[in-house]
């Protein structure tokens, strides 16, 4: 497993307290990382089947699985109580909800109160319909999200997971920059990048942005076939995955030398993110930093449309994006930064950015990634 049975136990009753705060007998959750990180459960790409975990109030979790999966239930996971199902031919939906059916009725919980996550990707309309047919005597109401706020103050041993996966993304990115120069293609760019991130230890990845000239412009443009020519900017924005805990690294690289302008502007940028990182301390509240990142942007026309996050949370994750989607900085956020908490901050402007991750701490600030933030030049 990849945390102690302690870890496990405390992140259980911390939930079952938060259930009672909000009257809730039992929880069904099915977001695959608040299964990982109740019960350890690991599935790798497993996770487009149907699985849950019922959390009822007192006692012990059980796993909701498909059975093909159970040997991995088995190794990764300290929870003992499943129900499982094997693949039906006909009835692929009910065959799956009915072993949450079951899971329920075997601790008599299935004629009350569930709280369900309707957050969650996993929980399909189709799915979500299915358990109110098999469970017509309970009444599922919305969880307000318990476990989702409980991962947002990591552990020590979850943060040294992600500073594994920002050891793991550095070392992409850097091997990217390395072999940037005319004439080499976005996928030649890609096979050295992604290559780089397996051998430092990186897990599974998330495709990532590679682009270059005039793909700039796409937030989130795979890589292609186009060749870099001199003069292009270069944009790369990756995750390093470690023990399933994500790093974000964003960082821009010019093909040839760079202009006196270019290089003001990558200044610029990076001093006003500066700024706006060393404000990152507890009790700060999240508008603050934001307004920090945006409103010096904004004034100097580097970013006229800034719509979108300067940050936001990660962790452990299976989405496609990187985020957490728990915390994220933008105008008017009434939230307030905690000690525990890691995201990660990025700006863009002038065609160029940089991101890095930060863990808050008593003390303030701390960068996970140490990669040198700067406008590289590629000659």
């Amino acid at each position: 497993m990849d945390f102690s049975i302690e870890e496990y136990r405390t992140r259980l009753q911390r939930t079952q307290e938060g259930m009672a705060k909000h009257d809730l007998p039992v929880l069904l959750l099915h977001q695959p990382e608040n299964i990982q990180y109740l019960t350890g459960l690991d599935i790798g790409i497993g996770f487009f089947s149907y699985h849950a975990v019922a959390v009822p109030s007192h006692g012990d979790p059980v796993l909701v699985m498909r059975d093909a999966e159970l040997p991995a239930a088995h190794v990764t996971s300290w929870v003992r109580s499943h129900t499982s199902y094997a693949d039906h031919p006909l009835e692929p939906i009910r065959a799956s909800i009915d072993a949450a059916r079951r899971a329920l009725e075997g601790l008599g919980v299935a004629g009350g109160r569930v709280g369900v996550d309707e957050h969650s990707w996993f929980l399909t309309q189709e799915r979500s319909k299915m358990l109110q047919a098999l469970l017509p005597n309970a009444t599922f109401v919305a969880e307000p999200r318990i476990v989702d706020h409980l991962r947002l103050i990591k552990s020590p041993r979850e943060i040294d997971y992600l500073r594994g996966a920002s050891r793991c993304v550095e070392a992409a990115i850097s091997a990217g920059i390395e072999i940037v120069k005319p004439g080499i293609t976005e996928r030649q760019l890609a096979g050295t990048v992604f290559g780089a991130l397996v051998n430092a230890g990186g897990e599974l990845p998330l495709s990532g942005v590679i682009t270059s000239g005039n793909r700039t412009n796409l937030l989130h443009g795979c890589y292609g076939d186009r060749r870099l020519e001199r003069g292009d900017t270069v944009n790369f924005e990756l995750s390093g995955i470690h023990h399933n805990y994500c790093a974000r690294l964003m960082r821009t690289a010019i093909v040839g030398q760079l202009s006196a302008e270019q290089q003001r502007t990558a200044e610029t940028i990076s001093r006003v993110q500066d700024e706006a990182i060393a404000l990152m301390r507890p009790g700060t509240p999240a508008s603050v930093i934001d307004r920090a990142c945006r409103e010096p942007l904004q004034a100097m026309g580097l970013q006229k449309a800034f719509t979108n996050r300067s940050g936001y949370s990660l962790g452990l994750n299976y989405r496609p994006s990187a985020g957490e989607f728990i915390r994220e900085f933008l105008p008017g956020v009434e939230w307030l930064l905690e000690a525990g908490m890691v995201f990660d901050m990025r700006i863009l402007g002038g065609g160029m950015g940089f991101s890095d991750v930060v863990l808050v701490t008593e003390r303030g600030p701390e960068r996970l990634t140490s990669m040198e933030r700067k406008l590289f030049s590629c000659i």
